[in-house]
């Protein structure tokens, strides 16, 4: 029996569109971001859901909200998926951390995995705390479908995770805005990803 994992990033902010770190910062949607949880909602009308769970931030539950009200399955919060911590970097544009940081920041931006950072202050502390999460998730929901909605940084931790990828797929990989990625898990473990940075639903906008 197949386990599937839906993950899935929140809708557009306006920290997104200014290119700001947002981290724990709880930042809502905008106006185009609620029209693309909209839409995607309406995506999985038609599609088997048994559990959904969000990070607390709004942008990622008010998204998956919108999936809830298509699915009839209620939202549960998870801490675990909560976005990555940057501390003072939030709220400051990547041009503005070059800037102020120079190589210290750019050491970071091009190799994550091996720098540290204000706030969780390493990838490895994100990834115990996301590891937790999705751990109890693919026991003690094995063989449903689940959908999880998180933030971009901390859903390509998780890819990395889950499919045991190397550290260095983090920067070959982006996920944008609501788009859908599919991981399926067989009864022996196994990952196979069948869908990823899927955002077909938006093609009408």
């Amino acid at each position: 029996m197949k386990t599937k994992i839906y993950f899935i990033r929140h809708g557009e902010t306006s920290w997104n569109v200014e290119k700001r770190y947002q981290g724990w910062t709880d930042i809502e949607l905008s106006e185009v971001g609620v029209k693309q949880a909209k839409l995607l909602g309406e995506r999985f009308k038609n599609i088997n859901v048994d559990k959904i769970y969000a990070s607390p931030l709004k942008r990622a539950f008010e998204t998956a909200r919108q999936i809830g009200e298509n699915t009839g399955v209620d939202v549960v919060i998870d801490e675990s998926f909560k976005e990555i911590n940057f501390g003072e970097w939030e709220g400051v544009t990547i041009s503005e951390l070059t800037e102020k940081y120079g190589d210290e920041y750019l050491k970071f931006f091009n190799t994550p995995w091996a720098t540290t950072f204000p706030g969780d202050g390493s990838f490895k502390n994100v990834e115990s705390r996301m590891a937790k999460g999705i751990d109890r998730i693919l026991k003690e929901d094995k063989g449903k479908s689940i959908v999880i909605v998180s933030h971009g940084g901390l859903l390509k931790i998780l890819l990395l995770y889950v499919m045991g990828l190397p550290q260095d797929f983090y920067k070959k990989v982006w996920l944008d805005n609501t788009a859908v990625s599919l991981i399926e898990v067989n009864s022996e473990g196994k990952p196979l990803l069948r869908i990823l940075n899927d955002k077909s639903h938006l093609d009408n906008m």
